[in-house]
């Protein structure tokens, strides 16, 4: 047995080495060292009035609104209506089951 492992061992250590296998060329270390430039850092856009709208877009930037423009909803009146879009402002709609949705009360008639 050890004459048969004293054959066999130059014969495979001479056939590895005439097998004709060529070694592959060594990595360029330049193209593993990663990006050449560095990221930009992530930025959060401002908010000074803290209600979550970038005051990019913020219509009033000073002063905490509600999702749409930022701006404060206004309603002097109580109706549910905000004043932008109540046509009486100062005097609250009567809830009457009918939707008109101006702001006034119904006109007597």
């Amino acid at each position: 047995m050890a004459r048969a492992a004293s054959l066999l061992l130059p014969v495979l250590l001479f056939g590895c080495a005439q097998s004709g296998a060529t070694q592959a060329p060594p990595v360029s270390l330049d193209a593993t060292s990663g990006p050449v430039s560095r990221p930009k850092p992530v930025t959060t856009p401002s908010d000074r009035d803290g209600d979550r709208v970038p005051d990019a877009v913020d219509a009033c930037p000073d002063q905490a609104g509600g999702p749409r423009d930022g701006c404060p909803v206004v309603d002097r009146d109580g109706d549910g209506i905000s004043d932008r879009f109540d046509k009486c402002p100062d005097v609250p709609e009567v809830r009457d089951g009918r939707a008109d949705g101006d702001g006034c009360p119904p006109q007597s008639q």
